[in-house]
């Protein structure tokens, strides 16, 4: 018996619950499955093959679209940057060092003279998002 293309199964759907719960979400549109990431909870970013084969796993049968999780930068800004600061400790010379900033240049950012761009706020998300998910390994570490 073929199923029509508006049916999901019920194993398809706790399929779908599952992976909702670590970021992605599955959209069924007729004969196709639009699956995307939305959010990184555990710090992974799959690419478009990866999803591909989650949803084609579900969902055989049907097309697959996969959209790849995007960053959302705008989010990102100096009062994000202070806070996650504070959070893993991480000092203004911490920065200087581990992004190869120059100093008068993150003294400008955070003195207002100079804005974040665009690929400035992707770097300073991805360098907080190592610290987040080192978190655990940083935690026995003694000095």
């Amino acid at each position: 018996m073929k199923m029509s293309a508006s049916e999901i199964t019920q194993e398809q759907q706790l399929s779908i619950q599952n992976y909702r719960h670590m970021g992605i979400d599955i959209e069924v549109k007729g004969d196709t499955a639009i699956v995307a990431q939305k959010r990184l909870p555990n710090g992974h970013i799959l690419n478009n093959k990866a999803l591909y084969v989650r949803a084609k796993g579900i969902f055989p049968e049907r097309k697959i679209v996969p959209v790849v999780y995007s960053l959302d930068v705008d989010t990102i800004d100096l009062n994000w940057i202070k806070g996650r600061m504070e959070e893993f400790g991480i000092k203004r010379k911490d920065l200087v060092r581990q992004l190869a900033l120059d100093k008068a240049s993150l003294s400008k950012i955070f003195n207002g003279y100079t804005g974040l761009s665009k690929p400035m706020r992707a770097t300073f998300f991805y360098y907080f998002l190592t610290y987040e998910l080192n978190r655990e390994f940083r935690k026995g570490v003694t000095y």
